[in-house]
């Protein structure tokens, strides 16, 4: 066990991420309580994340040499993050059960779904910085199933609109005609068919390495300003309310602590019983990508459609400040896993 802390703790990458995500998120808390960033300011960071510099992070994700026990290993992810999300819904339906069905429902939804595109994509990159392209490409797979559940399930069922004959090419536009989902399709096209015969310049990385240098520096604008996002979102909350919210705490602990456990232990299991073998970045991927804090757009979404909106914005409170201790104790954990069972 010590052994593990020392490695972990000694781990250069990771308490750089560590430090980085504490610190930006203060500046970007900063920034809107001082008001030096107004509304404008906020609109702008948030056009650059997601419509600049995510699609590019997401495209570049997949810019790595085909591998068929990485691509299937990557499906495995995908699979196995479905059922995630699903398991995790059910037991938040459970836990609430008794608060009504409005309630348990935002709250089991919270409980399963974080921030995967906004923090666990940029920790992970920072963590991995120098050896990370297989996990990249298994939390960019995450993210796609995290979108569907996202846009498709959750905000659906918020709404009250169901998706029928009538509103189904809408609502499937609003999940993959986006510049984050075109980019990851793009960068999963050109993984797939880089080993086609006359294809390779497909791989723009090596085709023309000094221009595809900008979608790389694009890419890592991800983790600062992602960062400084959360921290602004928290900036704009009042946090003694927040911290007064029995029920936010709840959610908090159930999305933060409880979720990565049973993950992780999920993992061990079907490792143990040979199903999928886990390695390091595989398993990292699930454990961070389940370690997110509860998502800003189920929070978002909950205040658009009236739905439970201040128990949704204290809890995405509440759980992104607690992301400071669970964060680096989801990657001990993830670690004392993999010297223990794996």
């Amino acid at each position: 066990m010590s052994e593990v802390f020392n490695t972990v703790f000694s781990n250069h990458s990771f308490l750089s991420a560590f430090f980085q995500t504490v610190i930006l998120i203060f500046v970007g808390f900063v920034f809107t309580r001082k008001d030096i960033l107004e509304g404008s300011g906020k609109k702008t960071l948030s056009a650059l994340i997601w419509k600049l510099a995510v699609p590019c992070f997401a495209f570049n994700a997949f810019m790595q040499d085909f591998e068929w026990q990485t691509f299937k290993s990557s499906l495995v992810e995908f699979v196995l993050s479905v059922f995630f999300y699903i398991l995790l819904i059910v037991i938040g339906k459970l836990i609430f059960l008794k608060k009504g069905k409005a309630a348990s429902t935002v709250s089991s939804f919270f409980m399963a779904i974080g921030q995967t595109t906004l923090f666990s994509m940029p920790i992970l990159q920072s963590v991995y910085e120098t050896h990370g392209e297989e996990v990249m490409l298994y939390i960019s797979t995450i993210s796609i199933v995290f979108r569907i559940f996202v846009y498709i399930v959750a905000i659906s069922v918020i709404s009250g609109e169901k998706i029928n004959p009538q509103n189904f090419t809408s609502s499937i536009k609003k999940v993959f005609l986006t510049p984050v989902m075109i980019g990851m399709f793009l960068g999963i096209s050109v993984f797939l068919m880089q080993n086609i015969k006359g294809c390779s310049f497909l791989r723009l990385d090596k085709s023309i390495p000094v221009f595809y240098v900008t979608v790389k520096s694009l890419s890592k604008l991800v983790s600062p300003l992602c960062m400084i996002m959360i921290g602004m979102s928290i900036g704009e909350a009042s946090l003694t309310e927040c911290l007064k919210d029995k029920t936010a705490w709840i959610i908090a602990f159930l999305r933060n602590i409880l979720a990565p456990l049973l993950i992780g232990f999920c993992c061990v299991i079907i490792h143990k019983t040979g199903l999928y073998r886990f390695n390091e970045y595989s398993l990292m991927a699930l454990l961070i990508g389940f370690s997110a804090p509860v998502s800003v757009t189920l929070s978002i979404a909950c205040v658009q459609y009236k739905k439970e909106e201040i128990l949704a914005s204290r809890a995405c409170v509440i759980s992104t400040l607690m992301t400071i201790v669970t964060f680096p104790a989801a990657f001990v954990f993830g670690h004392i896993l993999l010297v223990q069972f794996f």
